[in-house]
């Protein structure tokens, strides 16, 4: 299996960050070296909350120390999530390429944890702009979602074929567009790359907790360094996200115990092609 390094805020109470990914990567078998960008009492959109910040330099003597114990040469794929500064951005580019450094064929998935709709962005604009600038062009994956990928390419993610052109020109090899409008009240994931753009849908929930989107933007990943080529994986991943919201019913909270039960049958996913 794959050894995975993961940069993201941590939270003591819920699943959405690093506390979505990690289990989401280790269901697989994969091992995950986990960094906290920020550590928060609970997600954001609760009424109380509490959070300190991990500075870059605290981030990169562990990084260091994780490098001097032998773990970070065998790093197969690095993902960035909640980056809350500029110079966490920089600190994220310069992991990349660290990792890169030792194994140029890491595979690099930027989740460009910006904001959502209706509240916007929730990092400041300059560190936004400096993921777009820095991080984007580094990726090999990009995870927006349908208010991120109208952010970083300027263009509107209303409908699905908005969504296509979007995708096609945000420049990253493969992108996975989460979140997207489609027809009948459905909600579609695109994924996009040198073989054309694709897309599954699922019915729109009247209620989904916080973290669906660190959650698949662990599965996908997951399923790819699993040996699954891309279309199996979105397949797989969209399938295994909606096995884990329909175990959490109206839980304020995703319940995961679910991707470390015996496999149950999948609700197959129709691959359609985006047109």
């Amino acid at each position: 299996m794959a050894r995975i390094v993961a940069l993201s805020s941590l939270v003591a109470r819920g699943h959405v960050g690093l506390r979505a990914l990690t289990p989401a990567l280790e269901a697989f078998g994969h091992e995950v070296i986990a960094l906290p960008t920020v550590v928060l009492s609970n997600h954001a959109a609760y009424p109380h909350v509490a959070r300190t910040l991990i500075s870059p330099g605290v981030l990169d003597a562990m990084s260091l120390a994780v490098e001097a114990n032998g773990w970070l040469g065998g790093v197969d794929v690095v993902i960035t999530g909640y980056l809350p500064s500029a110079a966490h951005v920089s600190f994220a580019e310069a992991l990349v390429r660290r990792i890169r450094a030792t194994n140029p064929g890491a595979l690099y998935v930027c989740d460009p944890v910006l904001g959502d709709e209706p509240k916007g962005l929730y990092i400041p604009d300059e560190t936004a702009r400096q993921i777009k600038q820095r991080l984007l062009p580094l990726a090999d994956l990009a995870t927006p979602n349908a208010f991120e990928l109208s952010w970083l390419t300027e263009r509107p993610v209303s409908a699905l074929h908005e969504a296509k052109t979007a995708v096609q020109g945000l420049g990253t090899k493969m992108v996975l567009a989460t979140s997207v409008p489609a027809v009948g009240d459905r909600l579609a994931t695109l994924l996009h790359d040198a073989a054309g753009t694709v897309f599954t849908s699922v019915a729109r929930r009247p209620k989904v907790p916080s973290g669906t989107g660190d959650l698949l933007a662990g599965l996908f990943p997951g399923a790819l360094a699993s040996g699954r080529d891309a279309r199996p994986a979105l397949a797989y991943a969209g399938a295994r996200l909606e096995a884990v919201l329909g175990g959490t019913g109206l839980a304020d909270d995703l319940n995961l115990a679910i991707l470390f039960e015996p496999e149950p049958e999948l609700t197959h996913l129709t691959i359609e092609v985006a047109t």
